[in-house]
């Protein structure tokens, strides 16, 4: 994939972070984030890209890990920065397909350089310690005795079926029947989906059912790629976590939503 050409302003000799990435893979990432946080912790390592973040509200989180070998050059030493995601996104998004974006920090004066062909863009950076505290990866995973597994495709036609009467949305598992279904109740109208076996990826059944927001889910189900498999986790009165692959299969992302205790 092309190089980033040498832009006209100068960069640091020794900067923090030196890292390459296919436009596309970081866009998508990207995306994840922005359905939830504004802003966020970007960790840098030698391992590679990691981000917890949780929601004004907290209500929901996300996770990305993007192992050094989604990069194509990956030069860091364990820095930990504050970004405006959707301000990085906009600027990611002036790439073209098969555009290689190169992150350079400039620790000291606390500015990323993003440049992209032509393009050189400074942006300024947040100090982490005035982002929410982030979840501790123990956080984001429960105990839910029911998995099941179905492609993206399937979370967004349950979304966009249930937002056509309600603003939340049940979602559970029926083990006699080996189903997973989602239910809304509207003023007037209800909806109901049902996934058999036969029809999931994977199901390990168990009696799961909960309540959720359905704004919350429409967010989280607009990133996820149509074809991708997600992994969902459920119980009773327990978070759902929808899991996913990014960056072409080689990175992981997480969603996490706490469940609704009543209907307004």
């Amino acid at each position: 994939m092309p190089e980033a050409v040498s832009p006209t302003v100068p960069l640091p000799q020794n900067p923090a972070v030196d890292a390459a990435i296919d436009a596309d893979r970081l866009a998508e990432s990207l995306a994840v984030l922005d359905a939830l946080v504004d802003e966020c912790r970007l960790e840098l390592a030698v391992e590679g890209l990691r981000v917890r973040a949780v929601d004004p509200a907290n209500v929901a989180a996300v996770s990305i890990d993007l192992p050094a070998d989604a990069f194509e050059r990956d030069e860091a030493n364990g820095e930990t920065v504050g970004v405006d995601v959707a301000r990085l996104a906009e600027v990611v998004g002036l790439a073209d397909s098969g555009d290689s974006v190169r992150l350079v920090l400039d620790a000291e004066r606390r500015r990323l350089h993003v440049l992209v062909g032509e393009l050189a863009y400074t942006l300024g950076l947040i100090d982490p310690e005035a982002i929410r505290e982030p979840l501790d990866p123990a956080e984001m995973e429960y105990d839910c005795p029911a998995e099941l597994a179905l492609d993206g495709r399937g979370i967004s036609r349950v979304v966009d079926a249930a937002d056509m009467v309600s603003t939340h949305l049940t979602l559970g598992v029926d083990p006699e029947a080996g189903a997973f279904y989602a239910e809304a109740a509207g003023d007037t109208d209800d909806v109901a989906l049902s996934f058999p076996r036969e029809e999931l990826a994977a199901l390990s059944p168990a009696d799961a059912e909960s309540l959720f927001s359905l704004d919350y889910l429409r967010e989280m189900a607009r990133p996820i790629p149509a074809d991708s498999e997600v992994t969902v986790e459920l119980g009773s009165e327990q978070p759902v976590t929808l899991a996913f692959a990014v960056a072409d299969g080689a990175g992981a992302a997480t969603f996490l939503l706490s469940p609704r205790r009543s209907v307004a």
